[in-house]
């Protein structure tokens, strides 16, 4: 929609400063509304605000009327944008178009209570309803017509023939509308993505089938309930504190371990150490990957002593020869007359809890809650035609230590906001516009496209130029990087051509150990091979880059200068990671330390609170 209201540039002005003062004008009148209401707003009002004389206002509008009404046409035509822009994206599918639809009705930039000020204003005067009706009739009418439209293709899709789309929709925008007003009126104690989860929760309850229970907990952002702040500097490099995340964190949450291409013949196993702990996964003669605790019954020796190897038959400990099948159970043990009797049975090798994620091998040492694919189901539908379950690995498993604590790790890795001065290569190959999504159990995304054109560099133009076509993929993902997080120990970095984990294994206060692998489809075409050496070129870069960043903010941390700092807009993944320390740990909540030997009693007793 364009404003009718014709302008011609004065004598040696240029049009576009002519624009820019007009939206300079329609700018302060949006702000006059908000202020002082449609009927009290004045050129006079409107003049001052924007810094300007009166005369300017009506060298650039014919009087009031004229400036309200292209106020008016100006939020429209940037409402009726977006609509189209949300549906233009969603490619012909009505479920990312309608929650498309929501997720630009509730953009900031719309959902301003300012504009929604301008909207309200000429609805609720009469005499100037006839020109809201004018202006903002249609846009109404397709917004809601496109919802109702969308629901109906859901409907038919799905076969259900006792839905009624009319009413459906209308729920939908009405729905919308009501979060709206509350927005208007409560600026500050209504949070948008909260009124983006009931819209989506709406639409769950209405397609059950379409829209699942489990992905309509989606992205938070900094609301009430969320600190600002960053976590104290204390928790950084405290023993305390670490014991804390040990026993409550990691050994009572999900690791990974390998994938199940790692061990893909009878008696492969992979191990992992963690914290104190031992495990590993075995293949079994019945094809089943199992785990089990890495300590032989005897005499507590791990059984398998390599990260990666073979078990031909039988598991042996090195130190005694006690022998387990690969199923765990106890098979022989050598000079066993000397022994006094027992029941074998009960000496068999301790299992561990194992689940299998896209081909991902999960251990948890402890404590109980949802599965890993619970927890990652609302990345489920964008992650499946990648065919992680079906991947080799590409290269070998690398590990490195750090002098950085592991929560220092995870608040560089969370958040876009240092990529344009950190990583100057990356920023080059990425697109602006970051998506930044954080869920409820401990989960996140960050995700960008390429740009059209990358920056200069040799490896980030020749990956941009020699990436192929990957047909497996729909068209959105063929060009984007995204980044998904479990906490407190893994990510997963998915790129077009293949899939890394990044795991953070802590090893004390302020240090930790780094591991990964890279796995990718069967592709033998040069280019692949190419762009798949080139991305391990970049983000070895990306990576020296971090370790520097996050040792210098280490060494901060420990400053007699720095408690804690603030956290922006762009960095909300972060925040909901620090919320999920604090949530687990509440003790992590206090700006000092409590007394050596306290920790741990002050996290319990504010636990109970």
């Amino acid at each position: 929609m364009e404003s009718d209201l014709a302008w011609k540039p004065a004598p040696g002005e240029k049009p576009e400063g002519r624009k820019n003062r007009r939206l300079q004008l329609i700018e302060a009148t949006i702000q006059s509304i908000a202020d002082f209401g449609l009927s009290r707003t004045t050129t006079a009002r409107v003049a001052k605000i924007a810094g300007l004389s009166g005369g300017t206002v009506n060298f650039h509008f014919a009087g009031k009327d004229a400036l309200l009404l292209a106020t008016l046409q100006h939020v429209a035509a940037e409402f009726e944008a977006a609509q189209r822009a949300a549906l233009a994206g969603a490619d012909n599918r009505p479920r990312e178009a309608l929650l498309a639809l929501i997720d630009a009705s509730f953009d900031p930039v719309l959902s301003d209570p300012r504009k929604m000020s301008v909207w309200y204003g000429f609805w609720g005067e009469a005499r100037a309803r006839a020109e809201y009706l004018k202006v903002f009739g249609a846009v109404d009418r397709d917004y809601q017509a496109a919802i109702v439209s969308l629901c109906r293709t859901i409907l038919d899709q799905c076969g259900q023939t006792h839905g009624d789309a009319e009413a459906i929709g209308r729920g939908l925008g009405g729905l919308i509308e009501c979060l709206w007003q509350n927005l208007l009126a409560e600026p500050r104690n209504n949070d948008r993505e909260e009124g983006k989860r009931l819209c989506r929760a709406y639409l769950a309850s209405v397609f059950p089938g379409v829209f699942p229970a489990a992905n309509t907990a989606v992205p938070v952002a900094q609301t009430a309930t969320t600190k600002p702040e960053t976590l104290p500097a204390w928790v950084y490099d405290n023993v305390e504190f670490f014991e804390l995340e040990r026993r409550e964190l990691f050994l009572k949450e999900w690791q990974i371990c390998c994938h199940v291409s790692d061990v893909p013949a009878v008696g492969d196993y992979a191990s992992l150490d963690l914290l104190g702990e031992r495990a590993f996964v075995v293949r079994g003669k019945d094809d089943r990957v199992r785990a089990f605790h890495n300590v032989c019954r005897h005499r507590a020796h791990a059984v398998v002593t390599d990260e990666r190897g073979n078990c031909p038959g039988v598991i042996r400990c090195p130190y005694h020869g006690w022998m387990y099948d690969l199923d765990g159970t106890l098979k022989a043990v050598p000079a066993q007359k000397s022994f006094p009797p027992f029941d074998s049975s009960r000496f068999g090798l301790v299992p561990l809890k194992l689940e299998i994620w896209q081909g991902f091998v999960f251990l948890r040492f402890s404590g109980k809650g949802p599965s890993v694919a619970e927890r990652m189901a609302p990345f489920a539908d964008e992650l499946a035609p990648y065919g992680v379950a079906d991947m080799q690995p590409i290269g070998e498993i690398w590990e490195e230590v750090v002098e950085i604590d592991w929560k220092n790790v995870w608040d560089n890795y969370l958040e876009d906001y240092h990529f344009a001065s950190g990583h100057p290569g990356l920023f080059g190959l990425m697109g602006r516009d970051y998506d930044r999504e954080a869920h409820p159990h401990g989960v996140s995304r960050l995700s960008h496209v390429l740009r059209e054109k990358p920056a200069k560099g040799w490896s980030i133009e020749r990956y941009h130029s020699l990436l192929p076509d990957m047909p497996h993929l729909p068209a959105e993902l063929k060009r984007r990087w995204s980044y998904f997080s479990l906490f407190p120990g893994v990510s997963f970095d998915v790129y077009p051509e293949s899939v890394d984990f990044f795991q953070f294994i802590p090893l004390g206060p302020g240090r930790t150990r780094l591991r990964g692998r890279t796995y990718g489809r069967p592709d033998e075409r040069r280019e692949t091979r190419a762009a798949r050496y080139l991305n391990r070129r970049i983000n070895w870069q990306v990576q020296a880059e971090d370790r520097a960043l996050t040792a210098s903010v280490q060494c901060g941390l420990g400053s007699s200068s720095y408690t804690s700092g603030l956290l922006s807009d762009k960095e909300v993944v972060l925040c909901h990671f620090q919320d999920w320390v604090r949530s687990a740990l509440p003790v992590a909540e206090l700006a000092e330390a409590p007394a050596a030997g306290d920790v741990a009693r002050v996290n319990a007793d504010l636990a109970r609170r």
